[in-house]
């Protein structure tokens, strides 16, 4: 290991290596250069399975560079209702039942964990089970009407089909798992969070409630009135439900999407629905309800360094945890840089806060429309955390780990980050920056820097630097649904009615859904919570809860979606 001391004082800062978007061509020249310069000047080897995870078909397809619109709001669709029309705030004994019904949802656990073992043998596997059992004793009708089926154990998929085999179906999602409830935050909660409470002030609290049960209750409440009514799709309509959505969704989501390829084949499904962050919210003195039409893609990294160990009496300049720690302080000192482009799904979301929010001053308004001011603009937006997740790829290291006595020389320091994919990056690029921060510290302290094993390094080395992505070569940003079409209508003349006075807007999932898994399916993909998002509260944390008035719409506006497919062609 050499000896030189990397300087970290103010004279010397953390190494800067920034590449700005705004030098960017287009999605497709911009993945054909990282994909080429990897290749050329790191060799065949480098990275195949993330160059190979790319998806040619989606980002090379010469109908992908429509999306690549001009950065502004999507024309307003006039409000559709087509059919019967019913608001279950209006019908008591039906909300009645609905919020009971959620409640009891809430009650049986479904959580998933990271370590889950196969179906067969993990017992942990039980509260599916029993909210299977819990599905088909509560919604009796739909077993007689839709064909319904459990598909690899556990995932229910309800098929009603439509007159009209000619017709393309429509899907809805949901996933009935949740995240654990870490044991030390139980008394931080208001309510037990597994008691499903319904407070005095209709707010109803439990783990599981917003994210997603609401969603698939509401799916099956609607579609059990619209049995009840005497209604028959013209469309076949699908109701998807995974149960390991949160650990990645590849049991559930990932069997439920072969068995639609399957029957259906590639671009066979008209539109999907599924959850989102994204919903009805107050933009600027605008209601906006904005869809999820793109989402980030992610890898997680390990970054070790591996030195020799001794007593700690005679140490080296850096040990293992030092060299690590200027690593992972140069990573954070180079964050990817937030930038708006004229597809960006934000920079469209504020163009329609811009055209229709009366609180959006007119200095704002006008830095909008000017494309030589989205630069600063973009900065200034990412100042908050919030905002600058939609502005560019994202970093955070999330574990560390090292050493093991206070006088023995660490032999290993190690550090999991995780990267949250802009939009209009991919996993190649964000690798090669993240290699770019690495190799002038490896150079400087004369130490192998080896990137998924290339070059070649034995476990029992010393004095090297790996990075490693434990067998999952990431997920690619999701591609990006067209705001215009017949899709995009439907979905938007659907909203305009439920939420009257609604301007509907483009947006974009930060985190990942169960829809990374139906790509080959549909690029009609939204992502959309349809309620007051101030009614959703605590995704992922302690007093997880929604109001029931939220509930409810969602179950009106899944209801009035599948009506307005009447006479809809896509």
């Amino acid at each position: 290991m050499s000896s030189e001391k990397l300087n970290l004082t103010p004279t010397n800062p953390p190494i800067k290596i920034i590449k700005k978007r705004s030098e960017w061509k287009t999605l497709a020249s911009f993945t054909i250069a990282v994909a080429l310069t990897t290749l050329v000047l790191k060799g065949p080897s480098t990275l195949p399975a993330l160059l190979s995870s790319i998806s040619e078909s989606r980002r090379m397809d010469a109908s992908y560079s429509d999306m690549l619109v001009k950065g502004k709001c999507p024309s307003q669709i006039d409000p559709i209702n087509v059919g019967a029309d019913w608001n279950p705030l209006e019908d008591k004994k039906y909300s009645a039942k609905a919020i009971d019904r959620l409640s009891r949802a809430v009650q049986i656990p479904t959580v998933s964990f990271d370590d889950m073992g196969p179906i067969d043998k993990d017992s942990r596997w039980e509260g599916v089970a029993n909210f299977n059992n819990f599905l088909d004793d509560e919604f009796p009708s739909l077993v007689d009407v839709l064909k319904v089926e459990r598909i690899n154990s556990y995932a229910r998929l309800y098929t009603w089909t439509g007159s009209s085999p000619s017709l393309k179906p429509i899907v809805l999602m949901a996933h009935m798992d949740e995240v654990p409830v870490p044991g030390p935050t139980v008394e931080r909660w208001t309510h037990d969070p597994f008691a499903g409470v319904v407070d005095s002030d209709g707010w109803l609290w439990g783990r599981g409630s917003a994210d997603c049960k609401n969603t698939l209750m509401g799916i099956l409440g609607a579609v059990e009135k619209l049995v009840a009514e005497g209604f028959e799709p013209e469309r076949t309509i699908i109701l998807s439900f995974g149960y390991d959505e949160e650990i990645g969704g590849a049991r559930g989501a990932g069997a439920l999407s072969a068995t639609l390829l399957e029957r259906y084949g590639k671009d066979g499904i008209a539109l999907l629905v599924d959850e989102g962050f994204t919903g009805v919210d107050d933009a600027y003195g605008a209601t906006v309800a904005s869809f999820g039409v793109a989402e980030k893609g992610a890898v997680t990294i390990k970054l070790s360094v591996d030195a020799a160990g001794g007593h700690s009496s005679v140490p080296p300049i850096h040990t293992s945890i030092g060299i690590l720690s200027m690593i992972l302080t140069n990573l954070e000192a180079n964050p990817f840089p937030a930038a708006f482009s004229p597809s960006s799904p934000y920079l469209q979301y504020l163009q329609c806060a811009a055209d229709f929010g009366p609180d959006m001053s007119k200095d704002l308004k006008s830095r909008l429309k000017d494309p030589k001011a989205w630069p600063e603009l973009a900065e200034e937006f990412g100042e908050d955390r919030k905002n600058r997740a939609f502005l560019g790829t994202t970093q955070a290291v999330d574990m560390i780990s090292g050493g093991i006595k206070s006088n023995a020389l660490p032999e290993q320091a190690s550090a999991i980050v995780n990267y949250r994919i802009d939009f209009l990056s991919s996993v190649a690029e964000t690798i090669d920056h993240i290699t770019d921060i690495i190799t002038p510290i490896t150079n400087r302290l004369n130490l192998t820097f080896s990137l998924d094993n290339n070059p070649p390094v034995s476990s029992d080395a010393i004095n090297v630097v790996r990075l490693d992505f434990g067998g999952n070569p990431g997920l690619e940003p999701a591609p990006i649904t067209r705001t215009e079409g017949p899709a995009w209508e439907l979905m938007a003349g659907t909203t305009r009615h439920v939420f009257d006075g609604s301007v509907v807007a483009p947006s974009a999932m930060i985190a990942n859904t169960d829809t990374a898994r139906v790509w080959n399916l549909t690029r009609n993909i939204y992502r959309f919570v349809p309620a007051s998002l101030e009614l959703v509260k605590n995704f992922h944390t302690v007093d997880e809860r929604i109001h029931t008035t939220a509930h409810l719409t969602t179950t009106r506006w899944m209801y009035k979606l599948i009506r307005n497919t009447e006479g809809w062609t896509d």
